[in-house]
């Protein structure tokens, strides 16, 4: 039976830290697809590591894959990284600009080898006030002109590729950050909304009939439920 796999490889973001309602915006994707009877069956799969850069992610992306895409699914790579390689610590940039280049090249190449759906999602603004430095550890800043810099080679790289890029960073209200550097539960809605909507280009659809047998099998499960728990 063929499946949606969205396997989605990233930093504390994409991890969900800060979002105290639903748990990142990973997890609320993967609710509202969950409850969608159009769509044949869509697992979820985060891959967000916090504190990671692209260098990090790399080297880990095609051993977490296996066992995760599948040659009978229909596989999707979201990739969410580049935040932290814009990052200053100790004074020194975590990537230069050739690495991150390099690394968003070589990312794409490589989720490219596993399946032809792979969408890039671009990099969330910050909260210049609270990030400049990191309120819990000065040795370490985020500046958006920085963050947008980088946000921008990812575009150019995914242009080049001929790979989605979603841009998000104009859509985030750096003000609402839980703590400056991650968006909080509203930024997160925010984020699975645009990234719902983009994905659904690439899942495959349920039959009329499967859709409306997955329906009915749900509404008896509840039936039941309700009518074991009031006999």
């Amino acid at each position: 039976m063929v499946r949606n796999k969205i396997i989605v490889f990233g930093d504390s973001i994409t991890y969900g830290q800060r979002d105290l309602e639903m748990g990142g915006w990973v997890n609320r994707l993967k609710l509202a697809l969950a409850h969608d009877n159009s769509l044949v069956s869509c697992h979820v799969f985060n891959m967000g590591i916090s504190s990671q850069s692209t260098t990090e992610i790399l080297a880990r992306m095609v051993r977490e894959c296996e066992g995760r895409v599948l040659d009978d699914a229909n596989n999707i790579i979201v990739i969410a990284a580049g935040i932290n390689d814009a990052q200053i610590m100790e004074g020194e940039i975590v990537s230069d600009e050739d690495k991150f280049r390099s690394n968003v090249r070589s990312l794409i190449e490589t989720a490219r080898a596993l399946t032809d759906k792979v969408v890039y999602l671009g990099l969330t603004p910050v909260d210049e006030s609270r990030t400049n430095p990191i309120t819990w550890d000065r040795t370490r800043i985020w500046r958006n002109d920085l963050v947008e810099g980088y946000d921008n080679i990812i575009s150019e790289v995914c242009s080049g590729m001929g790979v989605r890029y979603v841009y998000v960073f104009d859509q985030i209200d750096p003000a609402t950050n839980d703590d400056g550097l991650h968006p909080a539960a509203a930024g997160h809605a925010v984020i699975a909304e645009i990234m719902e909507n983009v994905l659904r280009d690439y899942l495959k659809k349920a039959s009329p009939v499967a859709a409306a047998a997955r329906e009915e099998s749900i509404g008896g499960a509840i039936k039941s439920f309700f009518k074991t728990l009031f006999s």
